[in-house]
């Protein structure tokens, strides 16, 4: 290292390119300004596919600023070789290169002795029973949700073992990554999961899980065609589970049909989630719960489809929403009403929103008729419903939606 203004500098190389980082222990992240980022960009040092969105971070007046996230695919710093670390691009000119904790923490313990930033050989710590105990240790603090002391515990394992290490230790890393709202280490985590389990007996249960984590955290941050794209890969590794395969897939069509998707294709929507429909057709004793949910799901998509023939998309919402209704009516009476508040809440809201379509559709009559009944069944529900804002939101809805069509059918 090298000592400049009172901070030390260590040399890396970063996807082959030869670089000095401020060792900064302060920093969540490896920070390159715009300038470096740019040269590594035209000059091959990175490329498209390593730019994997936006996060925000505070500054020091307490102002939020946008920074670009990036992929390095490869740092290597006093012959340790990292791969797929996450780097910000601070969008300033001049700001200096920092090696924050996205690298600091997976180097294992380092000190500092003079001029000499030294890494510890983990391997050489600790002997085969301790490392075994200390897996042990790891373990149960992931399973108590203890994400930070449980990351530490198996950062260890994978510095003794590397390549050798089983993948589910840089899949429960990924996951105490996500825990922890750290999203952007948790992806290279789930990708060397998937590279290490080639040839592994439980390859296809480990690509799952890490397929799906992934899809799970571009679903978070909003990167929906990379989200679209993990699910997908996810699904084909499901072996014979078809309601972990139809999962996969009303993912998928959720993603195609979000708000924030400024790619939304109702068309592949609605393709993945007829594809769901059929897998559920094909199971004798799925839950009809389940059913419900998906035909509520599916009507919530149709009514959101402005697009197309004026009207037609409100009739196939209608369409499924009586669907859902008679399936969660059946069902809810033959469990004498006891079910989960969120299902008393879809059940009393395809009523609410059968009723908009209906209003859409300027059939007012019909629509009163369906208000009435969403009224009488809050009034049944009443001491079920802990939601009380839900509560006194679906009564002003209904109330007003009564007055509108009454006012329409006077005129």
């Amino acid at each position: 290292m090298e000592k400049e203004a009172g901070v030390y500098k260590v040399p890396c190389s970063v996807n082959g390119l030869k670089l000095k980082f401020i060792f900064d222990t302060g920093a969540a992240s490896v920070c390159i300004s715009e300038t470096y980022a740019d040269m590594m960009l035209e000059n091959g040092y990175l490329e498209e596919s390593d730019i994997k969105g936006i996060s925000q971070s505070t500054i020091a007046d307490g102002s939020n600023i946008d920074n670009v996230v990036i992929n390095l695919r490869n740092v290597e710093i006093g012959g340790l070789s990292l791969e797929n670390v996450s780097a910000v691009v601070v969008p300033t000119q001049n700001a200096p290169l920092l090696l924050g904790q996205s690298v600091i923490q997976r180097l294992g313990k380092v000190s500092i002795d003079g001029e000499y930033l030294v890494i510890h050989n983990v391997a050489s710590q600790y002997t085969e029973e301790e490392l075994d105990a200390i897996f042990d240790k790891a373990e149960r603090l992931f399973d108590n949700n203890q994400n930070l002391q449980a990351l530490e515990s198996y950062r260890i394992i994978y510095e003794a073992y590397g390549d050798e290490t089983s993948p589910w230790v840089l899949y429960k890393m990924g996951v105490c990554y996500s825990r922890l709202d750290q999203r952007d280490s948790a992806i290279p985590m789930h990708l060397k999961a998937i590279e290490l389990a080639d040839g592994e007996d439980d390859e296809d249960d480990i690509k799952f899980e890490a397929y799906y984590k992934l899809g799970t955290i571009y679903s978070l941050e909003q990167e929906y065609d990379r989200s679209i794209k993990y699910y997908l890969l996810a699904s084909e590794f499901v072996g014979n589970d078809l309601l972990l395969k139809a999962e996969c897939y009303r993912y998928i069509a959720f993603e195609y049909s979000h708000i924030l998707n400024t790619n939304r294709d109702f068309t592949k929507a609605y393709e993945y989630y007829g594809k769901v429909e059929k897998i559920y057709s094909s199971i004798s004793n799925i839950d009809p719960l389940t059913k419900a949910d998906l035909y509520y799901t599916i009507a919530r998509c149709y009514d959101s489809n402005l697009s197309g023939i004026p009207g037609q998309n409100y009739y196939k919402a209608i369409e499924y929403y009586d669907k859902a209704i008679n399936l969660y009516n059946s069902e809810i009476k033959k469990r004498g009403g006891k079910v989960d508040e969120k299902i008393i809440h879809d059940y009393i809201n395809s009523y609410g929103f059968k009723a908009t379509s209906l209003q859409m559709l300027k059939k007012y009559e019909d629509v009163i008729d369906v208000r009435n009944v969403e009224k009488e069944l809050l009034k049944k529900y009443d001491s079920q419903i802990t939601d009380r804002q839900w509560y006194d939101v679906a009564i002003r809805a209904i109330n007003s939606s009564l007055s509108e069509c009454y006012k329409k059918l006077n005129e």
